[in-house]
């Protein structure tokens, strides 16, 4: 399974390790560390998959996620949010769609997995 997948985060060592992670699982990874610039590679690049931080500069994930779901090229792409909060304190900013899912910081690998296998179209993409 290869897909192409956005991390967006202002911690650079959750991206780190993200991102790392994602490669040795074959996917490409993309890396942004704001809202603002998340919108951008999201338009540009349209991925597979993003994987957002709720909160950043720039904008909000949550934010970011309302511009996406906007643009046609880009309002069916799933998004997983990632926080350090607990989701029942950000359950006003998470969006009640199929295409999202929710996991806490510090981030479980098996349950990032499986979420990915959840949000991915048919487990994801083959060049």
């Amino acid at each position: 399974m290869i897909a192409q997948i956005l991390i967006a985060d202002d911690n650079v060592d959750i991206v780190s390790l993200l991102a790392e992670y994602l490669k040795a699982r074959n996917h490409r990874v993309l890396v942004v560390h704001d809202g603002f610039q998340l919108s951008q590679k999201a338009a540009e690049h349209r991925p597979h998959l993003i994987i957002t931080d709720i909160q950043m500069p720039g904008a909000y994930g949550s934010s970011v996620y309302q511009v996406l779901q906007k643009e046609p090229a880009t309002k069916n792409i799933p998004v997983l949010f990632i926080s350090a909060h607990p989701k029942e304190r950000l359950a006003s900013l998470l969006p009640n769609d199929p295409k999202t899912r929710f996991l806490s910081k510090p981030i479980n690998l098996a349950e990032l997995d499986r979420m990915i296998a959840e949000l991915l179209p048919l487990g994801g993409y083959i060049p």
